[in-house]
């Protein structure tokens, strides 16, 4: 990882090398004795005068070296050193600041080139742990086009019987969010035989590595982005003194990926600060254990003084916890992707700030590739892995309630994103 100081530029001195004159001592043959004394008189007189100059010279080489040295002290004396601390939190401030306001342009451009077809059938499995709240999503993007939808419940990593049930359905498309295709490679390969593709999101495989796979949306670089901006905004909050922990589960590749972008940022942007990971299971969140866990690494080390929650579904029963526990005080909170209940804990003063995920948004994106392949037009941006999906902080209480005081309760995403898809699309 990188830190990065600034050095002190480096003064060469230079020496001038005073060549001796030298005088001939040899007299001419044709002299005479009293000529001969006369040159070597003379010689002798201007070696003399030589080794004078030379002597004056020697002196003045060192009164400019020693004027050299007083000017490279003075020089050395008056450039400032170089602050890392002050530097890291410079550099965090800048990020943070960039990701302060919500953008309100969807970040897909190209429009459609045809006419899209009418009654496709989308099947959306939505796992266990967050997933209901794209459901709404897909509903108003599948109205939009007059297509169908089936919602499937599915547990993360037991997709297979699912994506069976979605072809004995005759979907045309199928969704899925957080779960890895090696999973259900079999199921894929049978997909890929009935033209059906997997539009995907929050995942770290490239769709050009896997036939099939037609997009990934909120892939690695977008949520190791999420991570680095979540670890930039602790770094501000702290002064630059944080001692972490990260609640986080490493099974899903996608938030080893967070992970990996928090670490980085404290490495680069903190030098004072401290970072561990808190792995936990699916089974230990799904059964309630994570809030007794996260209780035992805060005192078993009393100098941890923040946690940061890798998602929303992980938050619940941690605050509870942390209060029961006499712990509320001394740890502060932070979470990556709202949702409606943890932006009540923001509007009560109760977590710190948090970054926002538009899942309603990357809903709309998935069913934007599958509009792509319905008219046999490529999805842009290698599957919408490119560019990054929107993202901002919410950094006052106020902010958590304005988005708690809009229709979805969440950011949904750009204000105005479900008329800039239907313009894409060339649809109402």
């Amino acid at each position: 990882m990188k830190k990065k100081l600034v050095g002190l530029l480096a003064v060469l001195l230079s020496f001038a090398m005073i060549a001796a004159a030298c005088g001939d001592d040899d007299s001419d043959s044709s002299s005479d004795a009293s000529s001969s004394e006369a040159s070597s008189s003379e010689a002798s007189s201007s070696e003399a005068s030589s080794s004078e100059e030379d002597d004056h010279s020697d002196d003045d080489d060192h009164d400019h070296s020693d004027e050299d040295d007083h000017d490279h002290d003075d020089e050395e004396a008056s450039e400032p050193a170089a602050d890392p601390v002050a530097e890291g939190l410079a550099r965090a401030q800048a990020v943070v600041d960039s990701f302060s306001e919500p953008p309100d342009q969807i970040t897909v451009t190209e429009s459609i080139n045809s006419a899209v077809p009418e009654g496709k059938t989308v099947a959306w499995l939505a796992c266990e742990v967050t997933c209901a709240a794209f459901n709404p999503a897909f509903e108003a993007a599948t109205a939009a086009l007059n297509w169908d939808l089936e919602i499937i419940n599915i547990s993360s990593f037991d997709a297979n019987s699912s994506i069976l049930t979605a072809l004995d359905l005759g979907a045309d498309f199928i969704a899925i969010t957080g779960t890895p295709p090696a999973t259900f490679a079999d199921e894929l390969e049978l997909m890929v035989d009935q033209g059906v593709g997997m539009y995907s999101c929050f995942d770290t495989t490239l769709p050009n590595e896997l036939e099939g796979l037609m997009t990934n949306c909120s892939g690695n670089d977008n949520v190791y982005a999420a991570g680095s901006v979540h670890a930039n905004n602790v770094i501000v909050r702290s002064g630059g003194t944080a001692k972490v922990l990260m609640v986080n589960i490493p099974d899903f590749a996608v938030l080893v990926s967070q992970r990996n972008g928090a670490a980085a940022a404290f490495e680069e942007n903190c030098p004072n600060c401290t970072f561990e990971e808190l792995a936990v299971s699916l089974d230990q969140l799904l059964t309630g254990e994570v809030p007794g866990a996260i209780i035992s690494a805060f005192q078993a080390d009393p100098d941890l003084d923040w946690l940061m929650v890798a998602f929303d579904g992980m938050l619940y029963g941690i605050l509870d916890a942390l209060e029961g526990a006499g712990l509320d005080e001394r740890i502060s909170v932070s979470l990556t992707d709202h949702d409606a209940a943890s932006l009540q804990e923001c509007v009560d003063g109760r977590i710190e700030f948090g970054t926002v995920n538009p899942v309603l948004y990357t809903a709309w994106l998935m069913v934007d590739g599958m509009v792509r392949t319905s008219v046999g037009q490529d999805i842009p941006g290698n599957g919408h892995v490119t560019p990054p999906i929107p993202l901002f902080l919410t950094q006052t209480p106020e902010s958590c309630q304005a988005l708690l005081d809009t229709p979805e309760a969440d950011w949904k995403g750009p204000a105005t994103m479900e008329a800039q898809f239907a313009a894409l699309w060339g649809v109402n």
